[in-house]
């Protein structure tokens, strides 16, 4: 037992000395761990000869065991050294091999590298072309939805505005036939154009509604183009990690640039990112398809709305022109209708103040020749007083001649009155004229219809016969006033023109009257001159007369003389 017991402290003291030496079997020299235990042998089995008293008899009962023992363990450190050099011969031949097969690992996972890289490129170049492609036809349909919804916008404004004229010129028209039927001035066909509003009325009222469609449309697609913004931003995100990897902007790579150099990027990079990639390519691949293909179609489907939303926009445009030029056309008439008749009251208006002068010379004649006859009667009064004081045989005569001459005064004073009547129509007249010219001057057209028709009758209400023409009746000196009426749109300009023109009207209607009255005034005054006429005939009728009687034939030459009547 003891000795047992001593060989296995021996084993361990052993162990201790081999594991100190092996504890890293890569690093160790297997000559250096030879030697050790051949060491570690010889020093046991030394100390068992020297020490034999502390081993069982049977180990140390003759040497040769010993020494068999030993022999079998330098024997056995032998082969030990023989294993471990076949095992470092195959360590290093598995090392090799490892290193060949890593070698073809690498070359394999090069290759494999490469076409990932190649199709990755193609797949990524592929998504941006497309994408690329499909933001610019959205770029360009966006470009002409915003130009179709100008035009449907300014296809609105024109149609509204068109409208408002057309209304206008509806009112206009109908108003204007209503002071003409008011002021009973005769209405004329051109008056007609109010069917042409009416029916560019209705015009416009489709194009107004076809171009709000218009814009109801345009404004649909606006918000389905901003739905497809969205998604090209969506993608844009999606390609933003990409974008990084191929070191140039998106819309700037062409494919085949973008092909090698997207490969060339990623062939320096691990099967890891790589796969990462590829993974992510497929991935984005496969939802950018869809959605790009449904950005594409409904880009379609926009630019055939735009197509739509154009040509109603144009059908707008050509109504509104239409309209337009019916509206014009209509308060052209309107326009023209209204210098006609303006044209025929200052007509009929310039006619009755030509015979209101005519009758006012024909009483500036008579006035002078009942002042001139007063005059002489006065005269002839005086010279038959005096002649009769002379003489009383001159006292019948002179009688006779004085009453002839005091019935001649007598009817005189009458055509002094009749005249004075005629005169003060004559200032009604020019009251009335100047009553014509008291248009409102609230707005800027007022003073300019006042300042035009004063210069028109300024000539018309002169006293003196010499500065009267018919010149100043001339329908061109209307012509600014006629100018009010370029705009039709305007309405206070149109409505003081009416007013103008009813103006005229009732006061060529109350010429007429003054006309008839100084007429009637002017008859009275020629039966009144005769009169006056012939009473002084008769007086010198008389006087010639009693002149020639024998009795007295000196006395009445002499009174003849005095009378400035010869015999």
């Amino acid at each position: 037992m003891r000795t047992a017991a001593m060989i296995a402290r021996t084993n361990i003291t052993y162990k201790k000395i081999l594991n100190s030496s092996t504890e890293n079997i890569d690093t160790v020299n297997l000559t250096e761990l030879k030697d050790k235990a051949l060491q570690v042998l010889n020093k046991t089995y030394n100390g068992i000869k020297l020490n034999t008293k502390k081993y069982h008899w049977s180990l140390t009962n003759g040497s040769e065991k010993i020494g068999d023992v030993q022999k079998a363990a330098v024997k056995a450190v032998a082969r030990l050294e023989v294993a471990v050099k076949n095992f470092e011969l195959c360590r290093v031949a598995v090392s090799d091999a490892v290193k060949k097969v890593n070698s073809a690992f690498s070359v394999v996972e090069a290759a494999n590298n490469s076409v990932l890289a190649s199709v990755n490129g193609k797949i990524f170049c592929k998504v941006v072309g497309r994408f690329s492609n499909s933001n610019e036809r959205l770029r360009a349909t966006g470009k002409k939805l915003t130009d179709a919804t100008q035009n449907a916008v300014d296809a609105v404004t024109i149609s509204k505005r068109v409208q408002a004229e057309v209304k206008i010129a509806d009112e206009l028209i109908k108003e204007v036939g209503l002071w003409l039927r008011g002021n009973n001035l005769a209405l004329v066909h051109k008056l007609s154009g109010t069917h042409d509003v009416a029916k560019a009325s209705n015009a416009m009222s489709t194009s107004v509604c076809t171009a709000s469609k218009a814009v109801s449309i345009v404004n649909e697609i606006e918000q389905k183009v901003k739905t497809e913004r969205e998604l090209i931003k969506f993608v844009e995100t999606q390609l933003a990690s990409m974008s990084a990897v191929t070191g140039a902007s998106i819309n700037d790579v062409e494919f085949e640039v973008c092909t090698s150099r997207v490969s060339a990027i990623l062939k320096k990079e691990s099967s890891e990112v790589i796969r990462s990639i590829a993974k992510f390519n497929t991935t984005l691949l496969t939802r950018l398809n869809a959605t790009l293909h449904q950005i594409d179609g409904k880009a379609d489907a926009i630019g055939h709305k735009s197509l739509d939303v154009s040509k109603q926009v144009q059908e707008a445009k050509s109504s509104g022109q239409n309209v337009s030029l019916l509206a014009k056309r209509a308060t052209e008439n309107v326009r023209e209708a209204i210098i006609e008749v303006l044209s025929g009251v200052v007509a009929k208006l310039c006619a009755v103040l030509s015979k209101f002068r005519a009758l006012h010379d024909e009483a500036d004649a008579f006035s002078v020749h009942a002042a001139h006859a007063q005059t002489n009667i006065s005269e002839w009064l005086v010279r038959v007083g005096n002649v009769a004081g002379e003489s009383d045989g001159f006292a019948d005569l002179s009688g006779s001649v004085e009453g002839a001459f005091a019935t001649a005064g007598k009817r005189l004073e009458v055509l002094k009155r009749v005249l004075h009547r005629a005169d003060e129509q004559r200032g009604k007249v020019v009251g009335e004229l100047a009553a014509s010219v008291a248009v409102r001057e609230s707005d800027k057209h007022g003073i300019q219809v006042n300042k035009t028709l004063h210069n028109v009758f300024a000539n018309i209400t002169s006293r003196v016969s010499a500065n009267f023409s018919k010149d100043a009746c001339n329908a061109s000196l209307m012509s600014e006033s006629l100018k009010l009426l370029s705009n039709m749109t305007d309405h206070h300009a149109v409505m003081n023109s009416l007013q103008v023109v009813a103006q005229l009207n009732r006061l060529t209607e109350s010429m007429k009257e003054r006309v008839l009255k100084a007429h009637n005034l002017m008859r009275v005054a020629a039966v009144c001159s005769a009169q006056a006429n012939a009473v002084l005939e008769e007086a010198i009728r008389m006087a010639r007369e009693r002149s020639g009687k024998p009795q007295c034939s000196a006395l009445y030459r002499q009174l003849l003389s005095a009378l400035g009547l010869h015999w």
